[in-house]
């Protein structure tokens, strides 16, 4: 069987804005929903239209690549399949995948999945991975990473301020930048 590796997108592969990261989520106290799934995705509408022909236009444009994030996903690479697991809403995807492929990502990435499906993003992360048997998820969300962990995904919890400080169950492991991602992913890669 092929390992999946799993990577968050921002605060993760890309910089969040000034370097500042304020929408993690500190909720580590979510339960599984065995039951949840993805509902369908809603039809486009007249506001979706607007936001991407204007706000998803320019909201990730200028967001550079975290240090050693390509490194990590060509690594994960190695040894298996990779996606980028994102909430931003599908209505970013263009945008989206033009910033993977300007910085050298696309050619590494099997899949983009994007979340339009009106779950918050833990939740759409959680009923995306549920059935997928992810060797690594690699996310700076706290309550994602708690939730996950708690379903049996292994987590690598890319550090920041706002997730720093929390119980977090067994399956998360804190890593203080990319390169640690890269290493861990190194070391259970060769674990077989």
């Amino acid at each position: 069987m092929s390992r999946l590796w799993s990577f968050d997108l921002d605060g993760v592969l890309a910089e969040p804005p000034l370097g500042w990261n304020p929408a993690i989520n500190r909720d580590v106290n979510l339960e599984p929903d065995i039951e949840a799934n993805i509902p369908p995705a809603r039809p486009a509408d007249a506001l979706d239209r607007l936001l991407t022909a204007t706000w998803y236009r320019v909201r990730y444009l200028l967001r550079p690549p975290r240090d050693g994030a390509l490194e990590a996903v060509r690594c994960a690479r190695q040894s298996g399949l990779v996606i980028v697991l994102t909430g931003r809403h599908e209505r970013g995807r263009t945008q989206t995948e033009s910033w993977l492929n300007h910085h050298g990502f696309a050619e590494l990435v099997d899949a983009v999945v994007m979340n339009a499906s009106g779950l918050k993003s833990a939740r759409y992360k959680e009923a995306y991975l549920r059935d997928r048997g992810a060797t690594l998820h690699i996310d700076d969300d706290a309550a994602t990473a708690a939730l996950l962990a708690r379903t049996g995904t292994a987590v690598a919890l890319v550090d920041w301020p706002r997730n720093r400080g929390l119980a977090y169950p067994d399956g998360v492991t804190r890593c203080d930048d990319m390169s640690a991602v890269r290493e861990l992913i190194e070391r259970m890669a060769s674990d077989g």
